[in-house]
């Protein structure tokens, strides 16, 4: 391959022409759709439909969490064994679906915490580990893995710019009812797209990774990944719990204020995200992600010092740069420690956001009435100089070594 070829353009290209590429990219952005549409107003419609307290319809995140974090881990697991990812992702997608239509006709809390309970279990998850079995298999497009890495991830990005918004539109017209039903709807198209798309004679066998190579257990490495992860993103849930407080309570900002800076985050993410895929090929996995936590730090830093609407607009740019790097380059990173548990690392890296919600609240929520609220994201800080710490020491590993 040609250094005009081996470039950030045509991994990008790789992606979009890539057949198999291709129909991942365009699953992640059906499920950023979908899960984009409801899950920001899923705590309004339990307050406002089901008469739920606060703490209720924040603790609907908790079993969701905990049941997505023991069932993805093991069946994570049994996927690296079978060599096969794509049962993995039909059942997932399946139970979204089950779990989320039926949401638009209960009006009992206990049923909704079942059913939000029983779709912890999804298939982000396994789309990157897929992703990372043919990128394996596709032995031109190793070079290029962060590239192809975050170019895939922004679709989700994408889908997630576009659901809260169509969300909106959908609740002002047809309410939450619809809103559940075209949610479970946008999981079922997604369904539809795999088994049409996504073909069995494509799929990485077992040779791949050789599935009576696979360890058996967890190891302690991802064990190690899990929690350094968790650090991580329980930075970013308490970004985005306690960030839209910071603009309206101690700013006076309206409402609308704090979706168009969220929103900054997102579109600028459309181009960091392929971007720090990129340079994370260049400079080294490990090396790029280090610098993005060191980062995360300095963004937790700035935005405790009671910063001015506009300063706190160039850091939600600066902050999409480090989603870059955490969302996208991290998972690589995450990978590329347990090779023949792709499965595995990839669960272990992308359940963390699902428990980090539950740290940040503990960690934030009893500080937050005793001092101001931006001096609470120097906890942020110290979370991730923790994490980074963590991953430091972590070793890469080649395939050949754990051979």
């Amino acid at each position: 391959m040609s250094k005009t070829e081996n470039s950030f353009v045509s991994g990008i290209k790789i992606v979009f022409t890539d057949r198999d590429f291709r129909t991942i990219f365009i699953s992640l952005f059906i499920i950023g759709l979908s899960v984009g549409g409801f899950m920001p107003y899923l705590t309004v419609w339990a307050t406002n439909t089901l008469h739920a307290t606060s703490f209720q319809a924040g603790f609907l995140f908790v079993p969701m969490s905990i049941i997505g974090l023991i069932v993805s881990f093991y069946l994570a697991s049994l996927s690296d064994k079978w060599g096969k990812r794509k049962p993995f992702i039909i059942w997932a997608l399946l139970i979204g679906t089950i779990s989320r239509m039926p949401l638009a006709f209960t009006h009992s809390y206990t049923i909704a915490l079942i059913l939000l309970a029983i779709g912890g279990f999804n298939a982000f998850s396994f789309f990157f580990a897929l992703l990372n079995d043919f990128i394996v298999k596709k032995q031109e497009s190793k070079s290029q893995a962060g590239t192809i890495t975050g170019t895939v991830r922004m679709a989700f990005s994408q889908g997630y710019i576009f659901g809260p918004m169509l969300g909106a539109l959908i609740i002002d017209h047809g309410g939450y009812t619809l809103l559940f039903l075209l949610s479970g709807l946008l999981s079922l198209a997604t369904l539809g797209w795999v088994l049409f798309a996504l073909k069995e004679d494509s799929m990485p066998q077992t040779s791949v990774h050789g599935s009576s190579k696979a360890p058996a257990g967890i190891p302690s490495v991802l064990i190690a990944v899990f929690v350094a992860a968790l650090f991580i993103f329980a930075g970013d849930s308490g970004r985005s719990m306690y960030l839209p407080l910071y603009i309206t309570d101690t700013l006076k900002q309206s409402v609308s204020t704090v979706g168009i800076l969220f929103t900054v985050t997102s579109v600028f993410e459309l181009v960091f995200m392929p971007l720090g895929g990129y340079f994370s090929d260049k400079i080294g996995v490990k090396r790029f992600f280090i610098i993005g936590i060191a980062c995360q730090v300095l963004y937790f830093i700035l935005t405790s010092l009671h910063l001015p609407l506009s300063g706190l607009i160039g850091l939600q740019v600066f902050y999409a740069f480090i989603l870059s790097a955490t969302m996208g380059v991290g998972m690589v990173y995450a990978q590329s420690l347990s090779p023949r548990q792709i499965g595995l690392a990839t669960t272990a890296y992308m359940t963390a956001i699902q428990t980090s919600a539950v740290v940040s609240s503990l960690a934030m929520g009893s500080l937050v009435s005793v001092i101001p609220l931006p001096s609470t994201f120097y906890i942020l800080a110290v979370f991730s100089v923790i994490s980074g710490v963590m991953f430091l020491f972590m070793k890469q590993k080649s395939a050949e070594e754990m051979s």
